[in-house]
């Protein structure tokens, strides 16, 4: 075992859990492994940022969950015309794509049941891809507090995600 923990970090073990997760986000294999990719360049390059060097995969986990949820938001932006709850699944995407269309009526679904400032946090985040600080600006906050109610929001955006599984 070498002095630096991040000599021992099991790769091959973090890529495999970082790529399920992704697909368990994204449902499909190729952005799956494009926010793997990131994930785990983004992991590489804050490596001394880890709190835990010892056990780093919740941390790479983490960083695989927002960029599936950023890949989203960037598809979503790109889309002509994003598939809403109420609209029918037969437009261009739903036919090609069920699954994802009924992934995303998941997603809009369990963003409505966010309160507004829930929601506001999410978009900040992964719509106009604002990092803590930014939002913390925006909000007027403090860093900390914005972090802390991010991750709530994700928390319950995560659980309701799993219940309509």
């Amino acid at each position: 075992m070498s002095a630096n923990p991040v000599d021992d970090w099991d790769w091959a073990l973090i890529r495999r859990r970082c790529r399920a997760e992704a697909i368990r986000i994204l449902r499909r294999d190729q952005e799956a492994e494009e926010a793997v990719q990131e994930a785990l360049a983004r992991g590489w390059r804050s490596r001394g940022s880890c709190r835990t060097p010892e056990a780093p995969l919740g941390w790479f986990l983490q960083i695989t969950r927002h960029e599936a949820f950023r890949l989203m938001s960037r598809e979503r932006a790109r889309a002509d015309e994003p598939l809403e709850a109420g609209e029918e699944l037969a437009d261009e995407h739903g036919v090609a794509e069920p699954d994802r269309a009924l992934s995303r009526l998941d997603v809009a679904r369990a963003l409505e049941e966010l309160s507004a400032h829930e929601r506001l946090l999410i978009a900040l985040r992964y719509t106009e891809g604002c990092s803590h600080p930014q939002i913390a600006r925006r909000l007027e906050i403090p860093e900390a507090t914005a972090r802390v109610r991010l991750h709530r929001a994700h928390k319950r955006l995560k659980s309701l995600l799993d219940d309509s599984a």
